[in-house]
């Protein structure tokens, strides 16, 4: 096992996750980051601009689920949630959490990424539809992830 503190230099060591609400794809990106960087990281978390009315989204959990992720314990939170940590990165799915990010004082602008990703929560067309688009967003998010940091150690 690869020690965290000299973890290669692409993969920082605190990683945040935001996007509008902490429902969706922030929370997939953190676990699908701790599932297959686990060696390289120290902290990984997520959260929103809100908390998304502090329940999880069904959909969320039966996508991760199909992948072996469980997120059933997840419980969304914002900005203002999370504990005082140095965060190396900050990658943000939405614009309304970009800009978020950008404006904590406790964020520089290079440690801000912005990733748009589309919110299947928009899809409307019925129960397989919504499936489709949110296991699209799941699969879209892991590939951005290994586009981004590099071959998994799945």
């Amino acid at each position: 096992m690869t020690d965290p503190l000299t973890a290669p230099s692409d993969i920082p060591a605190r990683i945040l996750f935001a996007c509008t609400h902490n429902k969706i794809r922030s929370p997939m990106a953190e676990a699908i980051m701790k599932a297959i960087y686990s060696e390289h990281i120290i902290y990984v978390d997520s959260c929103g601009i809100d908390e998304g009315g502090g329940v999880g989204d069904g959909f969320t959990i039966t996508v991760m689920r199909e992948i072996g992720i469980d997120l059933l314990d997840h419980t969304p939170k914002s900005f203002d949630d999370l504990e005082e940590q140095k965060i190396d990165l900050v990658i943000c799915f939405s614009e309304v959490s970009y800009e978020a990010a950008c404006h904590t004082p406790s964020l520089k602008a290079d440690q801000i990424e912005y990733w748009p990703a589309y919110d299947p929560q928009l899809i409307a067309e019925g129960r397989e539809a919504r499936l489709a688009a949110y296991r699209n967003i799941r699969d879209q998010i892991k590939d951005m992830l290994t586009s981004r940091f590099g071959p998994s150690n799945e």
